[in-house]
């Protein structure tokens, strides 16, 4: 009975060091691991040494984040965005971002820890604060560049490889001291391309979705509020009721771009402006479904505004442009949120035909 009492405290004992070793060893293994974290590596350089090449024999640059999925491709006639109908894209942005990846410098290591990369603007695709991920191939489909790009702090941003738990600290050279906004679309387009200039637009006629049509205008630029010269019976609310409609193409900037052939869209509205330098330029409103677009074209009256016309129409042609909410507003405002018709009897009150004597 002893025996059997002995050899079961000994199973006993064994087990419970059999057990008291595994938990040994599971802490170990989460102290390392937690260490190995924590510990941040000695880094110095650029973050993309290999950079200036790899851009130099780029074919195409794909930009994925939270807020957007779009490529940059290298054609014949330059960058072009295919997502956007192959319109061209501006290389000054290329510039833009081609100087703030050849001058980022490692600052410092910073997290292991993927529970924390979010803190970091570094998580990864559909979680909470998904990073930018940026990745260049070239002609042969090869990845060149392959950048997690982060959240941007006062001294510069943090980024990280895909594929890699560990995070880092980068600083900007001198020549780009932040980062291009290279999420967005609209940024690589040419959106705010169409800017008459307040004091340029000389006579704007507005053809409304709905309303009559109306005709403002101003003798000179010195004159800064716009009369209401078409229809009659009308007369504005306050004197500067017709300066938003009437220079709503002083500077205009656009939501988005498509090929205009490829939208059916009926025309339902029109603005035409003309200015004082002799540039008129017609904007024609394209409804599809619950989104307005913009066609345009210029047209040169005088013969010292054919430049000006020219390149409206170099950067408009055969593009339709999507119209903000705001934008659309104020291009095509019905007229009875500027003006009064006028009653007959109050036409007559205020043009007597025996005025008093004073």
């Amino acid at each position: 009975m002893s025996h059997r009492m002995d050899r079961t405290r000994r199973n006993r004992l064994a087990l419970a060091g059999v057990l008291a070793l595994a938990l040994l060893g599971l802490a170990a293994g989460l102290t390392w691991n937690q260490a190995r974290q924590a510990w941040q590596p000695e880094v110095s350089g650029p973050v993309l040494p290999d950079w200036p090449q790899a851009v130099a024999e780029a074919a195409e640059i794909e930009i994925d984040s939270a807020a957007d999925h779009f490529t940059l491709t290298r054609s014949e006639s330059g960058w072009i965005m295919p997502s956007r109908d192959g319109h061209p894209v501006l290389a000054s942005r290329l510039a833009e971002l081609d100087a703030f990846l050849a001058g980022l410098d490692y600052a410092g290591a910073r997290t292991a820890d993927p529970a924390k990369h979010a803190r970091l603007g570094l998580g990864g695709r559909g979680e909470e604060g998904e990073a930018t991920r940026l990745t260049v191939r070239d002609a042969s489909g090869a990845v060149r560049v392959d950048i997690l790009i982060g959240r941007e702090t006062e001294t510069g941003i943090y980024v990280r490889f895909p594929g890699r738990n560990r995070t880092y600290a980068a600083r900007p050279g001198e020549t780009a001291a932040s980062l291009p906004p290279i999420a967005e679309a609209g940024h690589w387009l040419d959106l705010d391309f169409l800017e008459l200039g307040a004091n340029a637009i000389a006579v704007s006629t507005i053809v409304p979705e709905a309303g009559p049509a109306y005709r403002l205008e101003r003798p000179s630029p010195s004159v800064r509020s716009f009369a209401l010269r078409q229809p009659g019976g009308w007369t504005l609310i306050t004197a500067a009721a017709g300066n938003g409609p009437a220079s709503a193409l002083a500077r205009v900037r656009f939501r988005d771009v498509r090929a205009a052939s490829r939208l059916e869209g009926e025309v339902v509205a029109r603005h035409i402006a003309e200015t004082f330098d002799g540039v008129r330029v017609s904007l024609d409103v394209l409804a599809l479904g619950e989104t307005r677009w913009a066609v345009l074209r210029a047209q040169a009256l005088t013969d010292d505004a054919g430049d000006a016309a020219g390149a409206i129409n170099a950067a408009a042609d055969g593009w339709a442009f999507l119209l903000s909410e705001l934008t659309l507003d104020r291009l095509i405002r019905p007229l009875d949120q500027i003006a009064d018709p006028r009653r007959e009897t109050e036409t007559d009150a205020a043009e007597p035909d025996n005025p008093p004597r004073q």
